[in-house]
């Protein structure tokens, strides 16, 4: 399986440390955090969902969105993941009814509830993650695998791509939400796929 995950990038940097495709910032304010048990990794199911999610809050895009000064130059990894991966799948009818969980309580942005829904999936040793559609896009598929002593997340990287206004994922997420592309000076930083 294919997931991809954009992230700001810099050649230099160690593993686990800010600016490698591994790094995982704070946790506890994803949607589906729960540092007490896991690291939450963020992924999209598509190159243009993980552009999406990364910078969908945005009206108007424009270079400066992918400058992250003093981190690196945002960019998007492409990983692969076991096809066995277990995941629950929060746009599957049966699994809300296993659960008792209405479908507007996952689209609702209730992160003390998907946060606790998420810490329950993962005691259950059920399950290595969760599939949900993106707030953005319905069509596009987020995965939250959680990465934990006991069950790391099985990722391996198979590229890395430089983002910029002409890269392909970001102007077929662009086209799809139909944002407009500006000069804005100043790069965003308040952008995640956790949420």
């Amino acid at each position: 399986m294919r997931l991809y995950r954009v992230f700001p990038h810099d050649p230099a940097a160690r593993p686990g440390a800010p600016g490698h495709v591994d790094y995982a910032p704070p946790q506890g304010k994803g949607r589906w955090d729960s540092p007490e048990h896991y690291v939450a990794r963020y992924l999209a199911v598509s190159p243009e969902g993980a552009v999406g999610e990364a910078f969908g809050n945005l009206a108007e895009w424009s270079p400066a969105m992918f400058e992250m000064p003093g981190v690196g130059r945002r960019a998007l990894a492409e990983l692969e993941a076991p096809d066995r991966l277990r995941l629950f799948d929060f746009d599957d009818a049966r699994n809300l009814v296993s659960i008792g969980v209405r479908p507007s309580r996952v689209v609702a942005r209730d992160t003390a509830r998907t946060q606790r829904l998420a810490a329950e999936l993962f005691e259950s040793g059920e399950w290595d993650g969760v599939a949900w559609w993106s707030f953005h896009w319905p069509d596009w598929t987020n995965v939250m695998l959680w990465d934990a002593p006991e069950a790391p997340a099985p990722l391996e990287l198979r590229s890395i791509e430089r983002l910029d206004l002409g890269a392909t994922p970001v102007q077929d997420a662009r086209a799809i939400l139909g944002r407009k592309v500006g000069r804005r000076a100043g790069a965003d930083r308040s952008i995640s796929l956790a949420a």
